[in-house]
């Protein structure tokens, strides 16, 4: 099945006629699939490349859904190279069918279909769009942690490795809100960019406006562009960001802001008193959540950035953080594990298991 549409509305559009597109041909995969966690690749998807009848870059999406007519759609992964296909691993496909609340070992059928596109260099999609036919296999999905789309926060901070970023998730699967919580070290004002891909590709590298006025230091906006060209983002100078980037305006916007990240109250000796012992909260840039091993009396506790109560967090429900409460903690040693990335749904959590570890 091959559903086009078409627009030229700008003059960067290249001239297109419909009647001179081959959409892609999407191979078959296997009919039945068990995923495990022990194992790191589902499947790679073969392909053949969209002719659009003009020379132009073209970006492959492999979509997923639960609905054979695409209703509600996960991306799971893009390519530029046809000879490559797209490879899916185990985790993103288990991720993404326990976002469609499928039940852990339990078979269902999953369709799929390569999405192929041109964009502009404002990054705002074409109407030159083509589907490939549709293919399915059955999957049993594991029980496991959910991965959300993302995108790359490559910068100075991670010697400009893709290996080496941090993200921002799309935490409601629209392709279109992305937001998280990075950790630049003392390297945010040496600059960094995003990017849709790990790597870089003209459409989808995300940087300032060299033509454009210069950010304001610490602006709570900046407006980006996409283009092998854009610059780098370099008004930021403090260690954490929380920053908010919507694909389809490219507005980047910053959240919270800070150096440290802390627990503070009386449960015990490292944390006793409200002004007098707070415990200073490490970052794993891997899982980008904050955490802390810490031995609790009974009592209760907050956190606040910057050893400073202009900014501090409690919890009004047990493991949500806001700015409610203080957080009553049981006596015990815990590692405390805040995770940040999601401004709407931010969490704490008191782990026994993992003290020390």
């Amino acid at each position: 099945m091959g559903l086009l549409t078409f627009s030229c509305s700008e003059d960067t559009d290249p001239i297109h006629n419909s009647e001179d597109t081959t959409p892609s041909t999407l191979n078959a995969i296997n009919d039945s699939y068990t995923l495990e966690a022990t194992n790191s690749q589902f499947a790679t998807f073969k392909f053949t490349a969209t002719n659009f009848g003009i020379s132009t870059s073209i970006l492959y999406a492999l979509e997923a859904s639960l609905d054979n007519n695409f209703g509600s759609v996960s991306e799971l992964g893009s390519a530029t190279d046809v000879d490559s296909g797209i490879e899916i691993a185990a985790e993103k496909m288990n991720s993404a069918m326990l976002g469609w609340d499928a039940v852990p070992e339990t078979p269902v059928t999953v369709y799929f279909r390569i999405k192929a596109y041109v964009q502009n260099l404002s990054s705002k999609p074409t109407a030159m769009v083509a589907y490939s036919n549709v293919i399915s296999s059955t999957i049993s999905p594991y029980s496991g942690e959910r991965e959300y789309p993302k995108v790359w926060v490559i910068g100075d901070y991670c010697g400009w490795s893709h290996d080496a970023t941090q993200f921002l998730f799309c935490f409601e699967e629209d392709d279109k809100n992305y937001q998280g919580m990075v950790d630049f070290g003392e390297k945010a004002a040496s600059g960094f960019k995003i990017t849709g891909i790990a790597g870089w590709q003209d459409d989808c590298n995300w940087g300032t406006d060299s033509s454009a006025a210069a950010p304001e230091a610490e602006a709570s906006t900046v407006q980006l562009i996409s283009s092998g060209g854009s610059g780098n983002i370099s008004c930021y100078s403090k260690r954490f960001y929380h920053l908010s980037f919507d694909k389809t305006s490219l507005v980047l916007k910053k959240g919270n802001s800070f150096t440290t990240l802390s627990i503070i109250g009386d449960a015990g000796a490292q944390v006793s008193g409200w002004g007098t012992a707070e415990v200073d909260m490490n970052f794993d840039t891997a899982k980008q959540r904050f955490w802390a091993d810490v031995e609790f009396a009974e009592g209760e506790v907050k956190f606040r950035v910057d050893h400073d109560w202009g900014t501090s967090f409690g919890s009004a429900t047990e493991g949500k953080l806001d700015s409610g409460d203080n957080i009553k903690v049981p006596a015990g040693k815990y590692r405390v594990y805040v995770n940040m990335n999601n401004a709407n749904d931010m969490t704490y959590e008191l782990n026994e298991k993992d003290f020390g570890k």
